[in-house]
């Protein structure tokens, strides 16, 4: 029965319920999908998954142009992208997870957890390097983010990245203390491969096993994962560059921080248990990750960055890594929001003029 209940609630999230659509939505809907194609062309972007959650329901659920230009194959609800940043987002609801359990203490030094690797010595303490300060990107980390690699067989290991073995692509730059812990914020991806090797140390399991365990396969999210197979990058999009040229998809050591291959209809899953069902974590735990932190000055939340437009308050992360660029921005308080991924270098002009016209639709309601 309870299986049941919860296709039923799944159904209804995802299922387009037009009856109860008002005539401002139907406006917005029209004005996007009249106005993504459009800019779609203008800034050479081959291809868009789009969503637009309101009142927790979903109003839009669509593809545009193409995952492949040169064969004209066109974006599915099912067609994987990088989603680049937004990895962080998951990574931070698996430590969160961790922390509901009991296995981890949010408020203690990071080192406490780890034994295979440690911050390099400095004239800052790291005893204040805590896991819930590298959450929020407030640790004093360097490493602001990570490029990938295009030879999936000369990935660094997770400690030579993190001591900054990384070969031509990111030489020397180690992961490190460079400011005093709890002071300020500072974006860095390096925190995010840090909280990577935690969860590795304490579940001693492989990073990417962990995140399909917990997250991927109670959602039944079959089509996203850290790990990239050959099943995966053959449903994936293609990655061009701002002239729409084909680019070689990027694999990561940091997938932590920047790794994630997702769908549209998989992401529309993690949302619904985000606005739902809370079935990974709770819904107080939820409402922590995306309330402001003091340090960041409202900036950053815990794997949540802070957008406003006008009166609308959103949360989530935006992603961008070769050739792929995508946002996920939610108001919580009205459980509205847009899920968005494209495969082009210049997906992310695309991406904040889409927000701005949905932004407007919010505005008059």
């Amino acid at each position: 029965m309870r299986t049941l209940t919860w296709t039923l609630l799944l159904l209804f999230f995802i299922t387009e319920i037009f009856s109860q659509i008002t005539t401002s939505d139907k406006n917005m809907m029209e004005a996007l999908d009249e106005k993504v194609p459009l800019l779609m062309q203008e800034n050479a972007v081959p291809g868009l998954a789009l969503a637009v959650i309101d009142n927790g329901q979903i109003l839009l659920r669509k593809g545009y142009g193409f995952a492949n230009l040169e064969e004209e194959s066109t974006i599915l609800t099912s067609t994987g992208f990088n989603i680049g940043s937004i990895s962080k987002l998951f990574t931070a609801t698996a430590i969160m997870k961790l922390a509901e359990d009991g296995k981890i203490d949010l408020d203690a030094p990071v080192q406490k957890y780890l034994t295979r690797w440690n911050l390099p010595e400095s004239n800052f303490d790291a005893n204040k390097v805590t896991i819930r300060s590298i959450l929020s990107h407030t640790a004093g980390i360097s490493v602001h983010g990570y490029p990938g690699f295009t030879n999936k067989t000369s990935l660094p290991t997770l400690e030579a990245s993190l001591n900054g073995n990384n070969g031509p692509a990111k030489v020397d730059e180690k992961v490190e203390l460079i400011l005093a812990p709890q002071t300020e914020f500072k974006y860095s991806g390096g925190g995010y491969t840090i909280l990577q090797l935690l969860i590795e140390e304490v579940t001693e399991m492989p990073f990417e096993k962990f995140m399909k365990k917990t997250i991927f396969k109670p959602l039944k999210m079959k089509s996203t994962s850290f790990k990239i197979s050959k099943r995966m990058l053959k449903n994936s999009a293609i990655p061009y560059d701002k002239n729409k040229k084909a680019l070689p998809f990027e694999y990561f050591t940091a997938q932590a921080a920047a790794g994630l291959q997702t769908t549209l209809d998989d992401f529309i899953l993690f949302v619904a248990d985000l606005l739902h069902h809370h079935s990974i974590i709770s819904e107080k735990t939820i409402r922590t990750m995306v309330a402001p932190t003091e340090v960041s000055k409202g900036k950053y939340g815990i794997g949540f960055m802070m957008l406003k437009f006008g009166p609308l308050e959103l949360k989530g992360h935006a992603g961008s890594n070769t050739g792929f660029q995508s946002g996920f921005f939610m108001d919580f308080n009205t459980k509205s929001g847009l899920i968005m991924m494209t495969n082009g270098d210049k997906g992310d002009k695309t991406l904040k003029k889409i927000i701005k016209t949905w932004a407007s639709f919010k505005y008059k309601k």
